[in-house]
């Protein structure tokens, strides 16, 4: 994966070692990825396989495991282009019969689990045909997670993904747990406030340097708000990226049409709490939000747009695939002015 920021005159250096900045500052904006020579003549010869465990995806795509963006309807619409869906804890039962019919329509999916009876919902899913298991909890730190997903990768011999992290030492701890991919990314949601509740978090594309920098394959999650953000994530080593926020509104999500509007929200708002029978308190709050989106067609077309985007930063880079690129890309660090001249002056972006 890329580290090499650019200073002048052909002259490089390697993060952290970035002369004028703190290394663990930067989110997507404060970069931009260099143009440099290039022999390749169309988006068109750019090559963005990836392979998630059995699985090999055209586009390196994951839905967000949010109740208002994937289920069984948003999974089989990215599996038919080529990325891969989650299907979010909630009843264990209409899980069970999603796999089932997945498994048997071979449609691939990642199936989640949390804490409470994750190794018992795992196996059931397990025997159901699921491959790919997602130990999806906020704090991924905490030294529960990684002991049940180090169960369910051993005693169940399946694919294991675990988080949220965001840092080195978080990183290497999953690594030495036989975890398979780490997700990243504490509070840059576009419907999380754990930063403004909690104090807690880390900027996302440092977060994707820090982590990476362990040797485990990450999955960047959240702080996606347009293709460039996409683009850089990859660039900065992410073998994935989680969509979800970004998707909200879409043909495909879950939850009825009201006033041209969808309801979209995240799995710790106050809403997701009250609906699944989590109540707040002294010892919780909600560090999540709920909003309504207008409606905004099939994701199909966000995902072209993502797509577009990388294929994009990949030819102005020179790069032929995913591994060519985070190769060599070289990012640079901009100043606020720069990242204002960044937009179309003649509109309000």
């Amino acid at each position: 994966m890329s580290k090499t920021f650019y200073k002048a005159l052909g002259k490089k250096g390697n993060w952290p070692n970035v002369t004028g900045i703190n290394p663990a500052s930067l989110t997507y904006d404060d970069v931009l990825l260099l143009p440099q020579n290039s022999k390749i003549t169309s988006r068109e010869h750019v090559e963005t396989k990836v392979k998630l465990g059995p699985y090999y995806l055209t586009k390196p795509i994951i839905s967000a495991p949010m109740d208002t963006i994937s289920g069984e309807e948003m999974a089989r619409e990215l599996a038919n282009l080529g990325a891969i869906g989650t299907i979010p804890r909630g009843e264990i039962e209409k899980r069970l019969e999603i796999c089932e019919k997945f498994t048997k329509e071979n449609v691939p999916a990642i199936y989640c689990v949390g804490l409470k009876n994750g190794f018992e919902e795992a196996k059931l899913l397990k025997d159901k045909g699921a491959k790919i298991i997602l130990v999806d909890v906020a704090n991924g730190g905490m030294e529960q997670v990684k002991e049940l997903a180090k169960k369910i990768k051993h005693e169940l011999n399946v694919f294991v993904l675990a988080g949220n992290i965001a840092t080195y030492d978080e990183a290497c701890e999953y690594k030495k747990n036989g975890i398979d991919v780490a997700r990243v990314g504490i509070g840059p949601g576009g419907t999380c406030i754990t930063r403004l509740v909690a104090g807690t978090g880390f900027p996302q594309l440092s977060a994707v340097f820090e982590t990476t920098s362990s040797g485990i394959p990450v999955i960047a999650d959240g702080g996606i708000k347009k293709p460039a953000d996409f683009a850089k994530a990859i660039a900065a080593g992410a073998s994935l990226i989680m969509v979800g926020s970004l998707f909200a509104g879409c043909d495909e999500t879950p939850g009825e049409i009201t006033d041209g509007k969808k309801n979209a929200r995240g799995q710790a708002s106050a809403s997701y709490m009250k609906d699944n029978g989590v109540e707040t308190g002294e010892f919780r709050t909600a560090e999540g939000v709920s909003l309504e989106v207008a409606t905004k067609g099939p994701v199909k077309e966000a995902v072209n747009d993502l797509m577009g985007g990388l294929r994009s930063a990949m030819t102005y880079t020179g790069a032929q695939n995913l591994e060519d690129f985070q190769k060599k890309a070289i990012f640079c660090v901009i100043s606020p002015a720069a990242r204002e001249e960044s937009k179309p002056w003649l509109s309000d972006l």
